[in-house]
């Protein structure tokens, strides 16, 4: 397994004198004012938790959307502030948006534009040129914040994900010395699909200011290329998976996200293992299964055929009743945008016609918590659950798949997994579903619950030295190498 010091000695041997920086539309660390001052908070989930690592582990940049309240306040006069605030061993670079970017940038093009055309779930996304002119205003913020920093410095820059697609280009034009590597965290969609964004030509170019170019999936790689070649004049190397655009080369490749491995089993180890016998005496209950599930409040994320899979395995499986509960960590998201906010309430309406349907002697089947929770606290109840549901519809990776495969107790734990996550590829020793068929989910339900404690060990044992051997910073170093090819 490559260590935090094995990767420490990486950055130090492969970028030499290279600043580098690593970009996401997300900020690590949020500054907000509370009554007893600016508290300083991480913020949960989503590919910064990783990225986190990476920096702290390589003294990097980072370069971000300050979005707290008091996030203005605590920066210099280059708008940088050091963390975490115990180490301070990065530097954050926070890009200031106002609201009308916010509402156009992010809530627009890259999440009612981008997001839906780029998962097939089959929510129409919407094209609208305000929307794209602030995108193109936004990606040059983020690139002139990192050519400030760069000046004259040779440099190293990892671009994340569909929100800066037009940075690497900005980035090769400015004309310095900058190795760029992107990846892309989510699907990237079919070209019969992609083609209808009037903006596609564009988003590729931008992308192929890159030096490398990176995807969970293999197919995200097909799908990519063929829209390359499909809608620009470039050429391709199918056997490199190099692509030459303007006599510049970007190198495409999958390469599934790893996590941090032995940070979660050090949280793991902290974590108690009493949370069920917890959880029976608040809710005055009995329950011999829990199962979690942690998903931002997303159509992509397959909670409305989950609930359905629920609810048959409780028909067909009446013994379970009064003893099995999901418990649902679900924070809500983009909530103002409408699509989200119609789907947010079909999900909890369908959770309340379930507990309608079984609810006796206090007991209900679904219990949601709506708004998140800390890391450790997910972790806790990773350690107690028997089972984890994912059933995206359509995912690029799915980081709670391989935390839970994890932090489970491997001789009582179990997941069922959407084939459509990115993740289902490293861990093809869960109990992989199509998330579309109600009954296929009910039966691996009960399967995971009746699977002999032996099995589910050599199972989630299997699962762990893949993950144990793919961790962060192996990924790290693998993107890296990639994007320093010459």
């Amino acid at each position: 397994m490559i260590s935090k010091e094995n990767f420490e000695k990486f950055i130090k041997k492969s970028l030499k004198d290279r600043t580098f920086f690593i970009v996401t539309n997300r900020e690590p660390y949020i500054h907000t004012k509370t009554p007893d001052g600016v508290k300083v908070t991480k913020t949960a989930g989503g590919v910064h938790t990783l990225l986190d690592l990476v920096a702290q582990a390589s003294n990097a940049i980072y370069v971000a959307h300050g979005s707290g309240n008091a996030d203005k306040s605590v920066v210099n006069k280059h708008n940088i502030v050091p963390v975490p605030p115990k180490t301070k061993s990065y530097s954050l670079k926070r890009v200031f948006l106002s609201k009308k970017e916010l509402e156009n940038f992010y809530y627009g093009f890259s999440n009612q534009t981008l997001w839906p055309l780029s998962h097939a779930v089959f929510v129409k996304p919407e094209f609208h040129a305000s929307w794209w002119k602030s995108y193109q205003a936004v990606n040059k913020k983020f690139a002139d914040a990192i050519l400030e920093e760069i000046g004259d410095k040779p440099a190293f820059v990892w671009v994340n994900d569909y929100h800066l697609a037009l940075v690497p280009k900005m980035l090769k034009d400015s004309g310095k010395n900058i190795k760029v590597g992107t990846f892309w965290h989510i699907p990237w969609a079919t070209y019969e699909i992609f083609r209808v964004n009037p903006w596609g030509k564009e988003i590729l170019t931008g992308m192929l200011g890159s030096d490398f170019i990176g995807f969970h999936r293999g197919y995200h790689v097909q799908n990519f290329i063929q829209c390359v070649q499909r809608m620009i004049e470039a050429q391709i190397d199918f056997d490199q998976s190099h692509i030459t655009f303007k006599d510049h080369i970007s190198k495409v490749e999958s390469l599934p996200a790893g996590i941090d491995y032995q940070e979660i089993l050090e949280i793991k180890k902290e974590a108690t293992s009493t949370l069920k016998k917890q959880f029976n005496r608040e809710m005055g209950m009995n329950i011999e299964y829990l199962a979690v599930g942690v998903d931002r409040l997303d159509y992509t994320k397959g909670l409305i055929e989950r609930f359905k899979m629920i609810d048959r395995f409780l028909e067909k499986h009446p013994e379970f009743q009064e003893k099995f509960i999901y418990y649902g960590i679900m924070p809500y998201s983009r909530i103002h945008i409408p699509v989200y906010r119609n789907y947010a309430k079909a999900v909890t309406d369908l959770c309340d016609k379930i507990n309608w349907k079984y609810s006796r002697n206090d007991w209900e089947p679904i219990q949601l918590n709506l708004e998140g929770m800390s890391r450790e606290k997910v972790i806790t109840y990773y350690k107690n659950a028997d089972l984890c549901l994912i059933t995206p519809l359509d995912d690029g990776l799915n980081l709670v798949a391989k935390e839970y495969a994890l932090s489970c107790e491997e001789e009582s734990g179990m997941i069922v997994l959407s084939k459509f996550a990115g993740a289902a590829n490293d861990l093809r020793h869960a109990l992989l579903i199509n998330p579309y068929d109600i009954e296929q989910g009910a039966d691996a339900i009960y399967q995971a619950l009746i699977m002999p404690s032996k099995e589910k060990k050599e199972r989630n044992m299997k699962m762990r030295e893949d993950l144990k051997s793919k961790n962060i910073y192996q990924w790290a170093i693998n993107f890296i190498e990639k994007t320093l090819f010459e």
